[in-house]
């Protein structure tokens, strides 16, 4: 155990600009800049929409952003703080600078990425590759070039494997600090990676730091927890949900109500047992719920919360003060069918599950229509995206592709993890530790797509697919190096 608690000696500065791994980053982001360039060159292009659900009006980011994102109460403000950054600081071309954020977002996954591969063992050559692969995916390609939270969560969390297993390898108060404060940022951004998910990943720090190291990790570790916790304080004091949303029970209830045969729902509804809301879309817009209010403006609520419509978009405004209590209301319903219908619910959650490994290319339900959000990019690389799925997606085999082998890779994963851990030097039980942590990142992601949405976990994949494809990665080196060793003998 002495071993375990015993600092490295640093290297200075000089030696550590010196090193190969520095070098190989710098090749490695350079190789991603080129590869964006000729990207550019064959004329794909940022889609640099902001009418999505999670955004207000663009009018009030960018004349109004501090009330507006006081105000934001449909999801995590987080998006709506980065877009009404855009749109002030971009001037008359706000798209050419969010293709700026995401093309760094896309250079910090793609290192971050590498440094995970060499951290797992790979060889600096063989990481390279791998990442700058995975930089060329047609999910990676689109993602990075569609203004959504899609590639920065990617990115974020990516990062914070990374830091983790720094701060394991040469823990400091700095380097914790660190991984915790990506995670509230996740956590400001994707309603998704919420209090309880940030909550395990210090319980993870905590089991794998040494007994007389945890008072650090958990001081690091305060900060970036109260800056959540003051999120869902906010909205806990200003809206009544101690949460970063109030949309939740509308994702809960595309699992659940929505999936009733409609004559099913009219009984129940009929009977009381749901809300005089469960026959209404999530999806629709507060104008759909103007026959249960006798007014959509409420003096308590600013200016955009009283708008049926973002007008300078032409979309409905699901930042409506109508939701507070329409989302309230829907989780009873939500609760009710779970409770009515538990094997329905299963058989819904089954259904998410043998789709997580669909291509993350096609998450949209109107991916084949010119409205897709992946349109342009589609008529640019959709002949590279079929080659890539079909053989990704499709071979061993069908449906599932390579992703097939996750739960071995998983499983090799958690077996080389815990003999790694029971070496008990620092720089073995940070490798093992990283492993857990991607583990945990994919089961949650996976889980919390599964059992609280519908029709999205492909999508959700994407935030894990870095990980997904490291430990699918490591199994096969593995063998390889052992195929090698023994023709050698």
């Amino acid at each position: 155990m002495d071993a375990l608690v015993q600092h490295r000696a640093r290297p200075g500065l000089l030696a550590v600009l010196r090193g190969a791994q520095v070098r190989w980053h710098a090749a490695v982001s350079a190789a991603f800049f080129v590869s964006r360039a000729l990207l550019d060159g064959a004329g794909v292009r940022v889609n640099f929409d902001i009418a999505w659900m999670f955004l207000a009006d663009p009018d009030d980011l960018k004349n109004r952003l501090l009330e507006t994102f006081y105000y934001f109460h449909a999801y995590p403000p987080g998006a709506n703080l980065v877009t009404g950054a855009v749109l002030k600081l971009g001037g008359t071309h706000p798209a050419m600078l969010a293709h700026a954020v995401l093309e760094l977002m896309g250079l910090v996954l793609v290192n971050s990425f590498f440094y995970l591969c060499r951290a797992s063992g790979l060889s600096l050559a063989t990481a390279a590759c791998l990442s700058l692969v995975f930089s060329l995916a047609p999910s990676s390609i689109y993602f990075e070039h569609l203004w959504l939270y899609a590639c920065p969560i990617a990115a974020l969390l990516c990062f914070s494997a990374a830091l983790f297993h720094r701060a394991l390898e040469r823990p400091s108060f700095g380097a914790w600090l660190g991984l915790f404060a990506t995670c509230a940022v996740i956590g400001w951004i994707r309603n998704t990676f919420h209090l309880v998910w940030l909550g395990a990943v210090i319980g993870l720090a905590v089991l794998f730091t040494p007994r007389g190291e945890r008072r650090r990790v958990l001081a690091a570790a305060c900060g970036p927890a109260l800056f959540l916790v003051a999120l869902y304080s906010k909205n806990l004091a200003v809206f009544g949900t101690f949460g970063a949303t109030t949309f939740g029970p509308a994702n809960l209830t595309t699992v659940t109500v929505a999936r009733l045969p409609e004559a099913e729902r009219d009984t129940w509804m009929n009977e009381g047992k749901l809300s005089r809301f469960a026959s209404t879309s999530v999806y629709a817009g507060p104008g759909a719920y103007l026959r249960f209010f006798p007014s959509s403006d409420d003096p308590r609520w600013p200016r955009s919360m009283n708008l049926l419509e973002r007008s300078s978009v032409g979309a409905p405004n699901y930042n409506h003060w109508f939701f507070l209590e329409v989302n309230r209301t829907r989780r009873s319903d939500a609760l009710v069918c779970m409770r009515e219908r538990p094997l329905a619910y299963a058989a819904t959650v089954g259904d998410n599950f043998s789709h997580f490994f669909d291509p993350s290319t096609k998450w949209h339900p109107q991916d084949d229509q010119p409205v897709s959000p992946h349109h342009q990019h589609r008529s640019v690389l959709g002949w590279y995206e079929k080659v890539y799925n079909a053989v990704f997606h499709q071979l061993p085999f069908p449906s599932f592709g390579l992703y097939a082998f996750l739960p071995l890779a998983v499983g090799w994963a958690l077996y080389r993890a815990r003999s790694l851990v029971r070496a008990e030097r620092r720089d073995a039980v940070a490798r093992g530790a990283l492993l857990c942590f991607c583990v945990f990142q994919i089961a949650f992601v996976l889980a919390a797509s599964a059992l609280f949405t519908f029709g999205e976990t492909v999508r959700y994949c994407y935030d894990v697919e870095s990980m997904i494809w490291l430990l699918g990665a490591l199994p096969f080196s593995a063998l390889w190096s052992y195929v090698r060793v023994s023709r050698s003998r």
